[in-house]
């Protein structure tokens, strides 16, 4: 079988989760033994314009930043350039969007380059913009970031309507592809989000770990690793950190990951004088990431708003490692399916701080800690894992043709 994967990011390097998942289906649907390229936009102007990816071939179309206007037009040209090389031998089995306005172009104006079209819906395009965008001041830039949320909506209203399905990775999503852009339930498929079970195991040697990293062997380890912005609850944490007292300076808080809001999470731990038992570790190298989850004894997902899956809950879980979440998204989906002890029952931070004192007590019985460790491993195997998630993408190609006509 022949796949083409579309993004506007870049499978080669992962920073987060709208890569890892663009990766491991690029490699998994290789290791099944099919042909895989990616057509994605260029990273920077000095770019490699190819680059081979674990069996996949990754395709790169450059853009112009200069206006919005100019940056739609390159990329929808851009990216129908380079569909144009790849399809001058042969068509597609499937072709995958990961973001709408890269598969505008392609799947409206060179549809017969695949039989069959998916988007993956990882995030709704106009909520993951406004959240990353701070709040305008001016009539001109409130206009500005109006006008830009309202043309990613429809951009992806269009897409959406095009293609034959659209795939989630959450029941979560799935409820919101619904109620914002009236999608037909029979045309969303559910293939949750994963982990890759053998890279993220449970460690051999935690002590050892916590050396190599620099952490202390004699205090609980907390971790999370995100994008450094307002709706991962970064803010909330530390709030939530220093309502623990005393259970919180047996503690240390490593957090991982960079951002726009760096700077206010400095000001924000001194601030709080919390310089003695949080951490900020900055962007983790992939090879790193799996000995921060295997330290650590918990790992954090304090999230304010719009988690569409949430790979850290999975990967953290296949590690071994309890992971306490709020109530939002697909976070307690997964977390549900362990203990409910895991979710907090607000995203405030007194709610998230009850919810961590509760566990931090419950783990200091070895028992209880193997128990919640053992559960959450078990789940992934069995349901979050990217063998699995490949598969369910390829079952979907073998659907009659006559299920396959878009809205």
């Amino acid at each position: 079988m022949k796949v083409l994967l579309l993004a506007e990011v870049s499978a080669e390097r992962v920073i987060g989760g709208a890569e890892r998942v663009l990766r491991q289906q690029a490699v998994g649907l290789v290791a099944a033994g099919h042909q895989v390229d990616l057509l994605t936009r260029a990273t920077g102007e000095d770019a490699a314009s190819e680059v081979a990816i674990g069996g996949a071939k990754e395709w790169r179309f450059p853009v112009s930043k200069s206006n919005e206007w100019s940056f739609v037009r390159s990329t929808v040209w851009g990216a129908l350039s380079v569909l144009d090389r790849l399809v001058r031998t042969s068509s597609y089995d499937m072709a995958i969007i990961h973001q709408a306005l890269t598969g505008l172009g392609p799947l409206y104006l060179r549809r017969n380059a695949a039989a069959e079209w998916l988007y993956v819906c990882h995030s709704l395009a106009h909520e993951e913009y406004l959240t990353r965008t701070a709040a305008a001041t001016s009539l001109l830039s409130r206009l500005r970031r109006h006008v830009n949320a309202w043309a990613r909506r429809g951009i992806e209203w269009l897409v959406m309507g095009r293609c034959h399905r659209i795939v989630v990775l959450s029941e979560f999503m799935r409820q919101r592809v619904m109620a914002t852009h009236g999608i037909a339930p029979e045309r969303i498929v559910l293939v949750p989000g994963a982990a890759d079970v053998s890279l993220f195991r449970p460690a051999a040697d935690r002590r050892e770990l916590r050396r190599m990293l620099g952490l202390p062997e004699d205090r609980t380890i907390l971790f999370t690793v995100r994008n450094l912005v307002p709706r991962m609850g970064l803010e909330t944490l530390l709030d939530a950190f220093s309502a623990l007292g005393q259970a919180g300076q047996r503690c240390l808080l490593v957090i991982g990951g960079e951002g726009p809001l760096r700077a206010r999470l400095e000001a924000g731990i001194a601030q709080r004088q919390l310089e003695q038992i949080v951490r900020l570790v900055g962007f983790i190298p992939e090879e790193q990431l799996v000995a921060y989850y295997q330290a650590a004894d918990l790992v954090l997902m304090p999230t304010a708003q719009l988690e569409g899956f949430g790979l850290v809950t999975v990967e953290a879980l296949a590690c071994g490692t309890p992971v306490v979440g709020t109530p939002v998204g697909a976070i307690p989906e997964v977390l549900g399916q362990i203990d409910p002890i895991l979710i907090s029952s607000g995203t405030d931070s007194r709610s998230f701080a009850d919810a961590l004192g509760r566990v931090l007590s419950r783990i200091e019985e070895p028992v209880e800690r193997e128990r919640l460790s053992r559960k959450g491993r078990s789940l992934v195997e069995r349901r979050y894992n990217w063998v699995q998630h490949c598969a369910d993408l390829i079952r979907l190609s073998a659907k009659p043709m006559s299920e396959r006509k878009a809205a």
